[in-house]
């Protein structure tokens, strides 16, 4: 369910990335950030590796969203929540790991981009919910 549009991809309200892109301007290990579409961006890291990383504002982000996201883009590596207020299924999240795609609001990416294996990172709450859940 889309935060402020009822159109895919549930863009930013506002229309703009402005604070994702300064994230990544100011961020170590990144070393480019392109926007190619709507919501859509190439991230190279300083590493070398690039992730093509979705960024959107909906209310609860799943797995029917995240399809939907794939048939529109193609394969995704990473998939950003942009909104305090919006947010992505526990499911999702773990079902997305084991294919190696991560899943995170903005502040669990910034984190994330310090891994090596940045899907597999988990906030406190995510391996609190995992444990209690069985998932670890």
């Amino acid at each position: 369910m889309a935060a402020h549009s009822n159109n895919f991809p549930w863009m930013s309200y506002y229309g703009n990335y402005k604070f994702f892109e300064q994230r990544m301007q100011e961020h170590s290990k990144v070393s480019s950030c392109e926007q190619l579409d709507a919501g859509l961006y190439r991230v190279r890291l300083t590493s070398g590796k690039i992730l093509k990383v979705f960024i959107c504002e909906c209310y609860s982000f799943g797995t029917a969203e995240y399809i939907e996201s794939c048939e529109k883009y193609g394969d995704l590596d990473v998939v950003v929540i942009s909104s305090n207020w919006c947010g992505y299924t526990l499911e999702l999240k773990r079902d997305c790991m084991v294919a190696k795609v991560g899943v995170f609001d903005v502040r669990g990416f910034m984190v994330a981009l310090n891994k090596k294996e940045y899907w597999a990172y988990l906030s406190s709450y995510e391996v609190d919910r995992f444990e209690e859940y069985g998932w670890l």
